[in-house]
């Protein structure tokens, strides 16, 4: 018997025998999970209900479903709940000690540090650097709007993003080689990263194809990293980028700075939150607009009475609410971030069911936000599920693309001001029609992508 604080907050001594995913010999339910990850796990959860161990042969994890689950994972207990197992030590060989992995008083410093940098007064002074890179991203689109020719989205809103992190993040402090360096070796270590959390409890000295590519491409991103930083500790550059801000910031008990380690860890995890994250939920965007010739027509309606055809501000941004809401349901839909692992470091119990202390227990995004008891119809494309009317009462762990609690992704608001200045900008220049017969589906990664792409005909707007 075990008691302890369950998620309702109410103290229990029942523990209850954990439902089970498939015994198969050494594999569990590895195929079915490899074969249809997401109708896997909504079918299991319909089968085992809210909280349930997933079998996978030598790995055994607990998968949470229900929002307050989260809540007391992620706030209420988090303390018992850390950044530990094979997936979080693949992501610190990417990232450092940045703020995404680090955790204590460490994480702490440097949260007290740089959370006044992504204050919203302090994020306009990187609008223009968004718009400006955003319009020079879409000027190169144009060639496909020419042409008639297919165009798949998730490259193209790829290139976009990165465009903006680059340049929001280092000013124009890198040569055009530097930039494409730089996209290539993020865009390299990020597809790389699934096979590296798979393959992080294997010995080190056993091969793993495109191993060494992508220790080479953290390289080279370090070569570039450093750079930038030397020259803006020399005082070469100009300080109106997001690094600039960050050279600046001490802490206000030991009234010291970063170190130029963790300032490359920092703008390595910044990359990670504001490049491919923002553009897959463009790409999913996209992709249900174009269902909903409707909707699609309601955004472009509302971006050309709020814009009258000029670029956007941030002064803008509250005079496009839908837009806002296009870019929420998309996440709802497809997080990018559709899983939130963490390790037991205490023995616990949730809903009754006893969690030993080690026990890998993952918080799934991807159905807390399909959950039926906070959403209705939870499958269908709905922007305007958040209204503020219809958002007034739901549950404010029901929907979490940037994580909760103390570990909130310290980038949303830039996130989501990239995303909507994005989808505006991108609404008001061109018409999107889906490429006929093309399937278009998520995929297992360690985000969650489109397999085969977003392909469309862009055509451009008068």
């Amino acid at each position: 018997m075990l008691e302890s604080m369950t998620p309702s907050g109410s103290l229990t001594t029942a523990v209850r025998r954990m439902p089970k995913t498939s015994n198969l010999p050494l594999i569990g339910s590895l195929p079915q999970l490899l074969r249809d990850p997401f109708g896997f796990v909504a079918q299991a959860r319909a089968t085992h209900g809210d909280i349930y161990r997933l079998n996978l042969g030598l790995i055994n994890v607990v998968v949470l479903n229900q929002p307050r689950h989260a809540q007391y994972v992620l706030r209420d207990n988090a303390a018992n709940y850390s950044k530990s197992g094979p997936m979080w030590n693949a992501v610190r060989g990417m990232l450092g000690n940045g703020l995404v992995v680090s955790e204590g008083d460490f994480w702490l410093r440097q949260r007290r540090m740089m959370q006044p940098q992504f204050h919203r007064q302090r994020l306009a002074a990187l609008q223009t650097l968004m718009v400006e890179a955003i319009a020079e991203a879409l000027d190169s689109w144009e060639v496909a709007a020419d042409g008639a020719t297919p165009f798949d989205l998730t490259p193209g809103f790829n290139r976009l993003t990165m465009k903006v992190i680059v340049r929001t993040l280092f000013g124009t402090g890198l040569t055009a080689q530097e930039m494409d360096d730089t996209a290539e070796a993020m865009t390299y270590a990020l597809d790389f990263l699934m096979k590296a959390i798979l393959v992080e409890p294997l010995p080190r000295w056993l091969p793993v194809p495109g191993r060494k590519k992508y220790q080479q491409a953290l390289a080279r991103f370090d070569e570039i990293v450093y750079g930038i930083i030397a020259q803006c500790r020399a005082g070469k550059l100009s300080d109106d980028h997001l690094l600039a801000m960050l050279l600046d910031v001490v802490d206000e008990e030991t009234g010291e700075g970063m170190t130029d380690q963790q300032l490359r860890d920092e703008v390595a995890t910044l990359f990670l939150a504001g490049y491919e994250t923002t553009s897959l939920a463009l790409s999913w965007a996209f992709h249900h607009l174009m269902q909903h010739p409707e909707m699609m027509g309601k955004l472009q309606a509302e971006v050309d009475s709020a814009l009258n055809g000029r670029q956007p501000t941030l002064a803008d941004l509250p005079q496009l609410p839908y837009t806002r809401m296009v870019l929420q349901e998309a996440m709802r839909l497809q997080p990018p971030s559709y899983w939130l692992p963490r390790t037991a470091v205490a023995d616990d119990e949730i809903d009754g069911y006893h969690i030993p202390a080690g026990t890998q227990v993952v918080s799934l995004t991807y159905m807390y936000h399909r959950h039926p008891e906070h959403w209705e119809n939870a499958d269908q494309f709905d922007p305007e599920r958040f209204t503020p009317e219809r958002s007034a009462n739901r549950h404010r762990y029901a929907w979490i693309p940037f994580g909760a609690g103390q570990r909130l992704c310290i980038g949303r608001d830039f996130a989501m001001m990239e995303g909507q200045l994005a989808l505006a900008m991108v609404a008001q220049r061109f018409n999107i029609t889906a490429v006929p017969d093309h399937e278009v589906k998520p995929m297992l990664s360690s985000t969650l992508r489109p397999k085969n792409g977003v392909m469309v005909t862009l055509e451009k707007r008068a």
